[in-house]
């Protein structure tokens, strides 16, 4: 490692604490520090608690270890090179640096983030942990051998051609399936082959192949996977004594190392297209485009017909027509909903088998922790929202250069913000409507409860939504007036807050109601009112939306932007 490189690191790094420190006098970043520091406060003083302890068992440890590897190989060959600062671009790159030197000094913020990381889950996971301190070093040296893989492959992602870059994402994302599937079949036993393909006729059409059936099944794959559905924390002398483990991730995180290092890829190259993209990104984020893309050779769609597109139904349009011209926006996102939809149907249909073969197992409770089970699959298709706002981009954060001008168009603020918030509000509803599906199909639920559950998902994406659209048309506000800022971090973590306290409100009358009502209509009850409060809400964050829109002066406006 060169001392200089070491010596700018650690200077930048002084340079960002005392930044982050003087950026404490603000109420937004104190607000949510305070908030960060209270979540980790508490998630340290019940440490003790039984669900830590599940956190840890080995198949769900084995999920966590397959994700991070899989995310950050996949992540690295998708970013096709190294992002760099461009200060380190003008002063790095044209200094008599070596490449291995570069790539270190890459790696020195993140080995400090694994070190914190190890700590934190010492931390948090030492009363169930035979030797936390093997356990945060086992930790840290695993963060550093994925911070090694993932640089591995950004720096070999940029340097193939385009072709090729293509083709393997799509085979890395079927071998991510395969993998996946695997490991849901030996942890879990939920099993993703159709019945159909378990007959050995099947092999009749793939001979000599083996069927699908026979890979995940065989004896010597299930022999040497059993030992991930045992539980036990991480640290359990069943193979290898404790400091086996730690031996074991030290030496996965120099193996890592050394085949970066040897990597004869060039980085330059590869990292200044990949910063020029970070930091357009930046410039459109601070203009107001975050989120736009160009289309290339786009084609002009024919005008709508329908009354609903005339008038405020033309930004509906738009949008749709944007959706349109998004494919590979909407094939992400379709991708992500498909894995997170089969993964919800797959333990649907694996818990209708075990009530089905063992119904005296559940004994009296079966109602009732069947009518749980399905309630929290139902939770898990509404918390889909939350991951796919942000991946629809078809509202205010688009036409953040726009605002001003739609001020001038003869339509009421309030119809024009439905208009807009009105097409990725559909979007998620379909996407959710996969998982709903398979949900009435194996669920169970009272009539009176099927009403207010289904009308609860329009609800949450409706608030959702709402948020995230008063965030950027304040952000389009600041830029109307001259004031435009880049996003910063805190400003992002006190809208997801936000999002989350929204919410509130509805869930707390509801436990409410489930705590002092009692009888078979106090579910029903709790959630029709919970969702009576909701819909209240959503109506006030639709009104405020139109009334901010509604404080824009376009002379004003005007001049400043002319001055």
């Amino acid at each position: 490692m060169n001392r200089a490189l070491l010596y700018l690191w650690w200077t930048l790094l002084r340079r960002r604490c005392l930044c982050f420190c003087r950026g404490l006098r603000r109420p937004p970043t104190l607000i949510a520090c305070l908030w960060a520091l209270g979540m980790a406060g508490g998630l340290f003083y019940y440490r003790g608690n039984e669900a830590f302890g599940r956190l840890i068992r080995r198949d769900v440890l084995a999920g966590a270890i397959l994700i991070m590897i899989l995310g950050s190989i996949i992540k690295g060959f998708l970013q096709r090179g190294l992002a760099f600062e461009p200060p380190d671009i003008e002063f790095v790159f044209t200094s008599p640096f070596t490449q291995r030197q570069i790539l270190l000094y890459r790696l020195l913020p993140q080995y400090l983030y694994a070190a914190i990381q190890g700590v934190v889950f010492a931390a948090w996971f030492a009363p169930h942990l035979r030797h936390p301190v093997l356990a945060a070093g086992c930790v840290t040296l695993f963060q550093v051998a994925c911070f090694h893989l993932a640089m591995a492959a950004a720096v070999w992602g940029g340097a193939v051609s385009d072709r090729l870059h293509y083709r393997l994402r799509w085979m890395m994302l079927g071998t991510c399936f395969v993998l996946t599937a695997l490991y849901f079949r030996v942890a879990w036993e939920v099993d993703f082959v159709p019945a159909c393909l378990h007959s050995p006729l099947v092999q009749l059409a793939f001979y000599p192949a083996m069927t699908p059936s026979d890979v995940t099944t065989s004896a010597w794959l299930m022999g040497w996977l059993a030992g991930l559905a045992r539980t036990g924390d991480v640290l359990a002398p069943t193979f290898l004594e404790p400091a086996s483990w730690l031996a074991g991730f030290g030496l996965a995180a120099a193996l890592s190392l050394w085949g970066l290092l040897r990597l004869k890829a060039s980085v330059f190259e590869p990292a200044l297209g990949t910063t020029t993209r970070r930091a357009e990104a930046r410039l459109r984020a601070v203009e107001g485009r975050a989120g736009v893309a160009a289309v290339a050779h786009a084609r002009s769609a024919r005008l709508p017909r329908f009354p609903l597109f005339q008038g405020v139904g033309a930004l509906v349009w738009r949008n749709l027509m944007a959706v349109r011209r998004s494919r590979k926006d909407l094939l992400a996102a379709f991708a992500f909903v498909g894995i997170y939809s089969t993964i919800l149907i797959a333990l649907l249909w694996k818990f209708h088998q075990y009530v089905a073969r063992a119904p005296v197992n559940l004994g009296s409770d079966a109602p009732e922790v069947s009518l749980s089970f399905h309630l929290g699959v139902a939770i898990f298709i509404a918390a889909l929202a939350f991951f796919l706002q942000r991946l629809f981009p078809f509202d205010f954060r688009r036409d953040g250069n726009h605002v001003v001008g739609f001020r001038t168009l003869p339509v009421s603020p309030l119809a024009l913000v439905l208009a807009e918030v009105s097409v990725p509000t559909f979007l998620v509803l379909v996407s959710q409507a996969v998982g709903l599906v398979a949900l009435l199909i194996f669920g169970r639920f009272p009539w009176p409860m099927l009403p207010p559950l289904l009308l609860s998902y329009p609800a949450v994406a409706l608030a959702l939504n709402s948020v995230w659209n008063l965030h950027y048309l304040l952000t389009a506000a600041r830029q109307a007036a001259g004031r435009a800022e880049a996003a910063s971090p805190v400003g992002t973590l006190m809208v997801v807050i936000f999002s989350f306290l929204v919410f509130f409100p509805a869930i707390w009358t509801a436990q409410r109601l489930c705590h002092f009502v009692s009888g078979p209509q106090a579910l029903p009850l709790a959630i029709t009112t919970g969702l009576a409060i909701q819909i209240g809400i959503d109506v006030l964050m639709i009104l405020a939306l139109a009334g901010l829109f509604q404080r824009f002066e376009v002379s004003r406006d005007t001049r400043a932007n002319a001055l």
